[in-house]
């Protein structure tokens, strides 16, 4: 039996652990890969910039080199991951400016024999040179992430739900504790905790994601990384968090614990306050430069249909702060009246009333909202503080009254002209959908994902999904 095995209540006897290193993913020589890169570039960078005439020429430009890897090294550069993140590019330059910091002071220190700035020169090269290889690395697309799941039954049965909608991830094999074991499952499994490491090798998983139980206490996590460690698996734990941003995320050491934080969400604060004054001022400098247009759109708007050529609808703002939202009418006067009517004709399935062919809808009305020029008018809002630019959108007071909590979250923060829901399926989305996705906006909101819904509205626009 193996020096690491163990045991759980509800699970089959553990198989014997053959170590082997024959099917480590390809992903793991990207480090090598880096490293020979990063040498060869170093020392290229040296041999053409650096004088020759230095005594001894070939003992600095070697120097230099391995500087840069050390720094590559200890920013944790060469750590086998797929595709780097943001924190790894972030690591990556400031070892740049390190090494850049660090040729500065030998040409200090060497201005005698040294033409100026040559070691900067060289410094900047290298780093320019090798953060292009690596920021082409991050915008390639990966292949999918292979994973095993290991837990109760429950959790990852669930988990495997969720991630058969990911392009992003394939659950390759499961292991299962409990009375039924993996019953019920068509996946690859293993038949006990032990064997997860047999099952991950045999796949080619890249990571074991443990979902912690009973059956998986502590000890049994731990004995489980070293089992997965011969074969270079990763060791995720996931911590049953939905809709959490890694950004929000950081681990905590209090005692000999580690803790997982969760960071709050940005409510208030001088971000906050930096969103409302660029919406505000950007809206009105839009309402002027859009004048001319909304002019001529509401006298079409009386043109083709009596009443009046913009609507005023109470909703629901920031902490259920009830405001008139403005837009140009697209139905006819009485549609409210008729609203009841066709209340058996609603296209949603939640709270919402939605309708593909509303009958109530003008033939103007249907090209506003396609192009969502109807929406325009919410501007005025956005320059009063009453909505946003970007945010959840901006519900009826009586949709509010059938609200759950988690439908509550929505009007943590001012409701916006465009946001998640719009970029993603607007009318077209389930309202599950639509909530869960204006909740992540809520809880993981910054200025960077509004620029990228922002960027995201434009083509949502001009394809229309969703706008009826």
């Amino acid at each position: 039996m193996s020096a690491f095995a163990f045991r759980s209540p509800h699970v089959a006897p553990e198989v014997e652990h053959q170590p082997t290193h024959a099917a480590v993913p390809v992903r793991r020589r990207r480090w090598q890969l880096l490293l020979a890169a990063d040498a060869l570039g170093a020392t290229v960078a040296g041999w053409m910039l650096l004088p020759g005439d230095l005594v001894p020429g070939p003992t600095l430009i070697v120097a230099f080199a391995l500087v840069w890897i050390v720094l590559l090294g200890a920013a944790r550069s060469y750590d086998p991951r797929p595709v780097p993140t943001r924190g790894d590019l972030a690591r990556f330059a400031l070892a740049g400016i390190h090494l850049v910091a660090v040729g500065g002071v030998l040409n200090g220190i060497t201005t005698l024999t040294l033409p100026s700035d040559d070691l900067v020169a060289a410094s900047a090269a290298v780093v320019v040179g090798s953060g292009g290889m690596r920021y082409a690395s991050s915008l390639r697309s990966p292949r999918p992430t292979r994973v095993v799941l290991v837990g109760h039954r429950r959790p990852v049965r669930r988990l495997v739900d969720e991630l058969q909608a990911s392009a992003q991830v394939v659950v390759v094999g499961v292991c299962v504790a409990g009375p039924k074991g993996c019953s019920g499952f068509v996946l690859p499994t293993a038949p006990g905790f032990t064997s997860v490491a047999a099952l991950a090798r045999t796949h080619q998983a890249d990571c074991v994601v443990a979902l912690p139980c009973r059956h998986l206490d502590p000890t049994s996590l731990r004995r489980l990384g070293w089992l997965l460690e011969r074969d270079q698996v990763d060791l995720l734990i996931g911590p049953g968090l939905h809709g959490v941003d890694s950004g929000r995320a950081a681990l905590r050491r209090t005692g000999d614990l580690s803790l997982l934080y969760v960071r709050h969400a940005d409510l208030t604060g001088p971000r906050r306050v930096v969103k409302q004054l660029w919406e505000r001022g950007a809206s009105a400098a839009a309402l002027m430069v859009l004048a001319p247009l909304l002019l001529v759109l509401a006298v079409l708007v009386r043109l083709e249909s009596p009443g009046p050529a913009f609507f005023h609808q109470p909703r629901v703002g920031r902490d259920g702060a009830v405001f008139s939202i403005h837009k140009l009418r697209t139905m006819h006067v009485d549609a409210e009246e008729q609203k009841d009517a066709l209340h058996a004709s609603n296209d949603s399935d939640g709270v919402l009333f939605k309708m593909r062919q509303d009958p109530r809808v003008t033939r103007l009305g249907r090209w506003l909202r396609r192009t969502s020029l109807d929406e325009l008018p919410q501007l005025i809002n956005v320059v009063r503080g009453e909505m946003a630019l970007v945010g959840p959108r901006p519900p009826l007071p009586g949709e509010v009254t059938a609200y759950d909590e988690d439908a509550m979250r929505r009007l943590a923060v001012r409701p916006g002209i465009t946001g998640l829901w719009q970029v993603s399926g607007r009318s077209d989305l389930p309202w599950a959908a639509t909530v869960r996705l204006d909740s992540r906006y809520v809880d993981n909101w910054s200025l960077r994902l509004d620029a990228w819904i922002l960027l995201r509205t434009v083509p949502a626009v001009l394809r229309s999904r969703g706008a009826y």
